[in-house]
């Protein structure tokens, strides 16, 4: 069995190598929030697929990623009927994205689970433009 902090890991490595890889294939960083935010949800959508759908939009200060159909999601419900740690590398990726790629620091506000398994919308908060 995975621990939970083994787990935690596991996911901000994944996360930070679909980023550097994403970063070096766009040749640097995106400072304009709407080429961002396009080529976010190319990546999301087109290059990594672990979804049916991924629409991301950013709206003032707040940057949402709406997910619909995750096979991610699908195992993690396996791993929370056995009571092990979950894996969901796209909240550490959303985070590492705006960090490495938009030059922007931001924290998770939270996810929304409305609808059924697989469908979420993830938020983070903007901060102020690193320097």
């Amino acid at each position: 069995m995975a621990t939970k902090d083994r787990t935690e890991k596991l996911k901000a490595k994944i996360a930070s190598e679909w980023v550097k890889d994403w970063k070096a294939e766009l040749g640097g960083p995106i400072v304009d929030e709407e080429e961002f935010r396009q080529a976010f949800q190319d990546f999301l959508e087109q290059e990594l697929g672990f979804a049916g759908g991924a629409k991301v939009s950013i709206e003032g200060d707040e940057l949402r990623i709406q997910v619909e159909d995750c096979i991610i999601c699908h195992g993690n419900e396996v791993l929370r009927k056995r009571e092990e740690p979950t894996l969901c590398p796209i909240l550490s990726t959303g985070l590492l994205s705006i960090s490495r790629v938009l030059k922007r620091n931001a924290e998770l506000v939270g996810v929304e689970k409305p609808g059924p398994v697989g469908f979420c919308t993830i938020r983070y908060r903007l901060l102020k433009p690193k320097k």
